[in-house]
């Protein structure tokens, strides 16, 4: 099960699995990163593993951010979710070279 942990004012941790068979729970789909002021950082090294439904999830957060103004932003990607950004044309996106 994953979890969204609040680091400090924008800025939080993922911890835990979000993959197809550990699903992320409704809660966690509608994380309420917007609350946070100008950028929304969210650190992936707490994430034990991760496929496609990491990346639809970071992409619904992402799309929460800028609709509410805000810059998103991930840091500490694990290797196998750079991997999966690339193929899926997302590097760009979320700023994996």
């Amino acid at each position: 099960m994953a979890e969204l942990v609040a680091h400090g004012p924008g800025a939080y941790g993922l911890q835990g699995t979000v993959t197809f068979i550990d699903q992320p729970s409704e809660r966690l789909w509608a994380a309420p990163l917007v609350a946070a002021q100008g950028r929304v950082t969210v650190d992936l090294s707490g994430l034990d593993r991760g496929d496609s439904v990491s990346l639809a999830l970071l992409l619904e957060w992402e799309r929460q951010a800028r609709l509410a103004g805000h810059e998103f932003r991930v840091i500490q990607v694990p290797a196998r979710l750079q991997d999966l950004m690339r193929v899926y044309g997302l590097a760009q996106l979320f700023s994996i070279a």
